[in-house]
């Protein structure tokens, strides 16, 4: 009995330790968690966001695997997603409103985007294209965390985790 346990909590931490967080994301999703204006042009944004592959100074480092496994963030066309998003840069009444590109002035965070090497976060996707918008969507995490969870509706979204 006392062995059953022991490799019952072995298992259960490393599930915990190695847990993927799953968004689906689209600019016509029904019943949203979340509704995010995004772009490179967005007026009045909470958060300023320079990302790219050429950012000095960078806050995070990103990188997208093929290898589902080994992602931290997952975006997913499934309809059981830990998160279900609506973004896009023309988003009524959004949550969150985020400008976002490589060239934004006085950035909140900058992240960079890199093709190899070590990284802080990966993101893998099941869609054919990651779109700038998908792998920041994915980000809302760690974005939360750099950001020592000030915005409001990202720290209500991720307030059980």
């Amino acid at each position: 009995m006392n062995l059953k346990l022991t490799l019952g909590l072995i298992i259960f931490s490393i599930s915990i330790c190695y847990s993927q967080t799953t968004f689906k994301v689209e600019d016509d999703i029904s019943y949203p968690d979340l509704r995010v204006r995004i772009g490179d042009d967005v007026s009045y944004p909470d958060i300023r966001i320079r990302i790219g592959s050429d950012v000095s100074y960078e806050d995070i480092t990103v990188g997208v695997t093929d290898n589902k496994s080994q992602a931290n963030f997952i975006i997913t066309e499934s309809s059981y997603p830990d998160y279900k998003i609506r973004a896009s840069d023309d988003v009524s009444y959004p949550d969150l409103r985020l400008r976002v590109g490589d060239d934004v002035s006085y950035p909140d965070l900058r992240i960079e985007i890199k093709k190899s090497g070590t990284v802080d976060y990966l993101v893998y996707t099941e869609k054919d294209f990651i779109s700038m918008t998908d792998l920041v969507i994915a980000l809302l995490p760690a974005i939360n965390h750099h950001t020592e969870y000030e915005n409001d509706s990202l720290k209500e979204l991720f307030e059980d985790n």
